[in-house]
């Protein structure tokens, strides 16, 4: 073969090498195109969905920013994608559907930990959570909630925004409403709720956000990083959270619910050791360890009531901003033991 051929093959062979190298890099290409079509897709879908869960507005007085997140209206899909892959993670599947398109504006920053995996519910109870989901009324809600955050910052205002985030009724919960800190309150909610008359609902969910609301403004101004979270704290926050309920609602919150008017030792004698502990719920939602249900937020309300007794010039503010320990001593709540 002489010298021409064997240039001309080897010509040949790097142009082959030249097209293959090409074309594996076109197809390369096409299919990074495609991934990246089909992620931005998936982001604008996630964004769609988001502005259709969320209702933001502002308190028309102060400025003040709210949002409502209805995150049970993810869970349509959540159960149809349970049931066509029935090999996969329900708890993964749930952190993908559920929890991650509202992790930032639920749960990212919470002051106080709470496991989103007690949450998920159980195949069985798919149906009845559907007809839960589908009798509420999402204009209906947002009115409401809109009602009593407003309300609520016009006595107590805050620098942050409040976001609540609405999820299904969940019986393994003791309670229906949570603060995770500051500006993230949790609801769990359901119209189909028998007890309660619907105009009684719409009351019960109005005074309960006002609750949480002041549960939030509280974590603003005493939660820290090394912040020691005593039953006495815990007592305070819940008894100073109702008689907020009070001025927002004088005619419809849960005071008369918890209060009792009593002073009994015996009771007192139960809690009193512990008050600076680091203690459980057991002090706080009573019906435990001797003590009657509610016993810390009827004790809280006392002990807040007592303080505003004797400091009758004191603001909502003020009173909020205050150490419990201060709500305790100068409300002299202790004399109404001896």
């Amino acid at each position: 073969m002489n010298i021409t051929n064997k240039v001309f093959i080897s010509f040949c062979m790097l142009l082959l090498i030249f097209i293959l190298s090409a074309c594996k890099q076109t197809e390369q290409s096409h299919e990074n195109i495609i991934m990246e079509n089909e992620q931005s897709h998936e982001n604008i879908n996630m964004e769609n969905e988001q502005q259709n869960i969320s209702y933001s507005f502002k308190n028309p007085n102060t400025g003040q920013e709210f949002n409502i997140i209805h995150a049970y209206m993810l869970y349509k899909n959540y159960f149809e994608t349970v049931k066509d892959n029935p090999d996969e993670s329900p708890n993964e599947l749930y952190q993908k559907i559920i929890i991650e398109p509202v992790y930032d504006a639920c749960f990212k920053g919470a002051n106080y930990k709470f496991s989103v995996f007690d949450w998920i519910p159980d195949e069985s109870d798919f149906n009845s959570i559907k007809k839960q989901i589908e009798s509420l009324d999402k204009e209906h809600m947002n009115k409401l909630f809109e009602d009593s955050l407003v309300k609520s910052s016009d006595i107590l205002s805050s620098d942050n925004i409040t976001t609540v985030c609405v999820f299904p009724e969940n019986e393994k919960l003791p309670s229906d409403m949570y603060t995770l800190g500051t500006g993230k309150i949790t609801v769990f909610i359901s119209e189909l709720n028998n007890y309660f008359i619907l105009s009684e609902l719409d009351n019960y969910n109005k005074s309960g956000i006002s609750h949480e609301y002041h549960h939030s403004v509280w974590t603003e101004k005493h939660d820290t990083e090394d912040y020691f979270m005593t039953i006495l704290d815990n007592i305070i926050m819940e008894g100073s959270a109702i008689m907020f309920e009070t001025l927002v609602y004088p005619d419809t919150n849960s005071k008369d619910l918890v209060l009792d008017e009593s002073f009994n030792k015996e009771y007192w004698s139960k809690i009193e050791t512990y008050l600076e502990s680091s203690g459980t719920n057991e002090f706080v939602m009573g019906g435990s360890k001797g003590l009657p249900d509610n016993y810390g937020y009827s004790e809280g309300y006392k002990m807040i009531r007592s303080y505003l007794n004797l400091h009758p010039d004191v603001t909502v503010e003020e009173w909020t901003s205050k150490s419990p320990r201060e709500i305790f001593e100068e409300g002299n709540y202790m004399a109404n033991y001896e």
